[in-house]
């Protein structure tokens, strides 16, 4: 994102994309306001703001997408679920690679060092 690497979480349970306050500082993007984030009575920990035209590159692709911003440190960026479908997106746990159809992207997902519950 913006030209530096982040560490993201997947989260198919949750719809938007989320990003810390401090990564969103780290990356030096603009923050709007909290008002007119959608429904917030999801299960996110508190919405903060949003951000628009957030450029990820997955591989050699770049894609516009926006974020809520929210103050949890523990979470850097989480990719949701809006996204992953918008992508094609296919979660391969046997291969461990996170299949972007729409970008016909492959990328590792889960090294086996990450894996839960090793």
């Amino acid at each position: 994102c913006q030209g530096q690497v982040l560490k993201a979480t997947v989260n198919t349970g949750c719809l938007p994309n989320l990003i810390s306050k401090s990564c969103l500082n780290h990356l030096g993007l603009e923050e709007m306001s909290a008002m007119d984030c959608g429904d917030l009575s999801l299960p996110i920990p508190s919405v903060v703001g949003r951000v628009e035209h957030m450029e990820l590159q997955f591989g050699q692709e770049t894609v516009l997408c926006s974020a809520l911003v929210v103050d949890d440190e523990m979470l850097e960026f989480c990719i949701g679920l809006q996204t992953l479908l918008s992508l094609k997106c296919c979660i391969d746990l046997e291969e461990g690679v996170l299949r972007f159809k729409a970008l016909s992207q492959e990328l590792p997902f889960l090294h086996a060092s990450e894996e839960p519950g090793q």
